[in-house]
């Protein structure tokens, strides 16, 4: 990490749903090391994210609901209930990155599928809180959100703090 300015941790703890709920441990497990890491080089700020642990409502975590949570893991994002496990682990990494002293920023998907699309260059972005949908707006293409990252790290705004970002 010497001599970087940004350290930006994009992994997935498998390579398809049953494998990422059977390995969802690495998430927090790889944040623990990074902010370990990050004692010895502090200016360098580390990116993290993931959306599950937005809030519906200020201090109201939507994954909180179980039942509620259940049926927009099943019907809207299309992944088995068991995916929460997943969902936890992310949330965990924002409370360790909370819990920290280090220089993080973490960033939330809004809308909940993240899919290859067009890069428009366009985007919203909120705080804790899911965006309110904008009619005729999808989720959030990958290319969209790499370039709100990449925004993020070029003029950052979000220094110890999670921001969301969506149509």
């Amino acid at each position: 990490m010497a001599g970087l300015d940004v350290v930006v941790s994009a992994i997935a703890p498998g390579d398809d749903i049953a494998d990422q709920i059977a390995h969802a441990a690495v998430l927090p497990a790889t944040a623990r090391v990074l902010l370990k890491a990050l004692e010895r080089h502090p200016a360098t700020r580390l990116v993290v994210g993931g959306g599950g642990s937005l809030e519906s409502a200020p201090g109201v975590r939507i994954l909180d609901d179980e039942e509620g949570f259940s049926r927009v893991l099943t019907d809207v994002l299309h992944v088995p209930a068991e995916y929460r496990k997943v969902v936890l682990a992310h949330a965990e990494v924002l409370d360790l990155c909370r819990l920290s002293d280090r220089n993080w920023t973490y960033v939330s998907p809004s809308a909940g599928r993240i899919e290859p699309g067009e890069r428009t260059g366009r985007y919203r972005l909120g705080g804790d809180q899911v965006l309110p949908p904008v009619e005729g707006a999808g989720d959030i293409s990958t290319q969209d959100l790499a370039v709100a990252l990449l925004d993020e790290i070029e003029n950052p705004r979000h220094i110890q703090r999670r921001f969301t970002v969506g149509y």
